[in-house]
């Protein structure tokens, strides 16, 4: 009898202890206890409860105080009153440049391109791209920023393989990324016909990769702003935008030395059928108010890269009057050769600081702002807010645990973060509700 009620105990308790171990269709985590920083329009009230990430890494629970009783899942995070915000979003990276840094110290635009894309870029050959990409990728998780515009290099290959290995690169570490394009210099080595050929070859090879979650799509890094193009490089970069619905950044009005001779462009990239919602204008800091405004009318939208700007001394894009005009602003963090740090914080604190300083008033931009430019409004920029940007039931859990110890007690949540938090506060990084920096 003692032996028959002993065994029908033990199957009782490896019966409950089956029905709370979590299976592969349980939610993937649950983070509880958590001061939630949602960035979502009309939240600006952080949350304090939690957050549940299905088996498929969407978010599918958010709500103030505790999770339901019994809930079981893969991972259980006691967040303890740490700081949960979703990842930012940098708008603008040059993931391969992250070996560069400090060069061209004291050089403005004109130097800087010379030394990097002169001397040093064309020394690498598609498996250092492929490390420096990956590098730089880690680096950009690491400091919080789970989706990237990732310009990429392309110096004298033709045969597709240093794009290849750039987007593998970016895949590889984990990070979410539209993957910026070259299209090449039009000229007559290099036809109309070759760069429909190899952009057409890259799309159909990116779309086979099996990260169809975290590759965003693909966009061209297009040239036809640059006082060099031709009026050819402008109708190519149009071409393949309607042929294969791609969107396309411009480095433009970056140079204070070009920036007349680039705005004289301008109806060039009209006729091309370049100018529009599907373009962005990365830096865009030497414009005019005839220019802006016909850019906002448009629907094109810009990339602000304040830390770029101010080490290499190219100036300060009026992004009060950009939104002002009704363009959409995002942030991005550039390279590590022209900003030194992939550094979300940094760059909020130094575009913040540029403007109030600028404008002489405080209240000019107020951090949320700023915060929400590097996060919702990167991502808007991008064509991704469907998916990243914000936490919210429904998109990716992309987001990161803040300590918030460095720069408590605080007296306003967002201006404590802003101006008082640093990558050195980022306690874990989640993509997709997987833990990949910590």
């Amino acid at each position: 009898m003692y032996l028959r009620t002993t065994f029908f105990a033990l199957c009782l308790l490896i019966v409950i202890a089956c029905q709370h171990e979590p299976r592969q269709g349980d939610p993937r985590l649950l983070i509880e206890n958590a001061f939630i920083l949602t960035l979502e329009p009309g939240q600006t009230q952080p949350v304090k409860g939690y957050l549940l990430v299905d088996q498929n890494g969407a978010i599918s629970g958010l709500a103030a105080g505790q999770p339901p009783a019994g809930l079981v899942v893969q991972r259980r995070l006691d967040a303890q009153g740490q700081w949960l915000l979703p990842g930012f979003v940098s708008a603008h990276s040059h993931l391969w440049q992250s070996a560069f840094y400090g060069i061209a110290a004291n050089d403005n635009l004109e130097g800087w391109i010379a030394r990097l894309y002169g001397v040093e870029a064309p020394k690498l050959d598609a498996s250092q791209l492929y490390q420096l990409t990956r590098r730089g990728a880690t680096q950009h998780l690491q400091n919080g920023i789970t989706s990237v515009f990732n310009f990429t290099y392309t110096g004298a290959d033709r045969s597709g393989e240093v794009d290849r290995q750039q987007l593998r690169g970016a895949l590889d570490a984990g990070v979410r990324v539209v993957h910026g394009f070259n299209v090449r210099t039009i000229n007559d080595s290099w036809t109309p016909a070759m760069a429909r050929e190899r952009t057409a070859a890259f799309l159909a090879w990116a779309d086979a990769q099996p990260e169809t979650g975290r590759y965003l799509g693909t966009m061209l890094a297009g040239y036809a702003g640059f006082v060099s193009a031709s009026a050819g490089q402008a109708q190519v970069e149009g071409d393949l935008m309607r042929e294969f619905s791609l969107g396309n950044q411009q480095h433009y009005l970056e140079s204070v030395v070009d920036s007349a001779g680039e705005r004289e462009r301008y109806p060039v990239l009209e006729q091309a059928g370049i100018i529009g919602p599907r373009l962005i204008f990365g830096h865009f800091i030497h414009s005019t108010p005839e220019l802006t405004d016909a850019a906002a009318r448009a629907g094109v939208s810009m990339s602000w890269n304040p830390m770029s700007n101010g080490r290499l001394g190219s100036g300060m894009a009026d992004v009060l009057a950009y939104r002002a005009a009704g363009m959409k602003v995002g942030m991005g963090v550039d390279g590590e050769a022209s900003a030194d740090r992939a550094d979300p914080f940094e760059n909020m604190r130094m575009g913040l600081y540029q403007v109030r300083a600028v404008h002489q008033r405080a209240a000019a931009m107020q951090a949320y702002e700023v915060l929400r430019l590097h996060t919702l409004g990167s991502a808007e920029v991008l064509g991704i807010d469907a998916q990243v940007g914000s936490l919210k039931v429904g998109k990716r859990a992309d987001m990161f645990l803040l300590d918030p110890r460095a720069f408590t007690p605080w007296q306003e949540p967002y201006a404590a973060l802003v101006f008082g938090a640093g990558v050195k506060d980022i306690r874990e990084v989640f993509v997709d509700g997987v833990s990949l920096a910590r």
